[in-house]
């Protein structure tokens, strides 16, 4: 016969218990959302209004070589 007296159990999934969690993490009512204010809707930035891609790229780029080129210069790689 086996002894049953101290068994433990465990669970696979621990999650937090509600009580500890604070409320903008885990809130009570996850469907009802505050209305969005004309202020806040203006401010919200869309793909729309972000330039093209091509330019965002391009201008990381001569951004990072410009960069590049600046500390090659302080380390004596580059002597101009």
């Amino acid at each position: 016969m086996k002894f049953q007296g101290n068994q433990n159990t465990t669970t696979e999934n621990n999650l937090p218990v509600a009580e500890d969690t604070p409320k903008y993490i885990n809130p009570q009512e996850p469907g009802k959302s505050e209305p969005m204010t004309q202020v806040q809707s203006d401010n919200v930035i869309t793909n729309q209004d972000l330039p093209d891609p091509r330019v965002r790229y391009g201008f990381t780029l001569v951004i990072l070589a410009i960069f590049l080129c600046v500390v090659a210069i302080y380390y004596g790689i580059i002597n101009p």
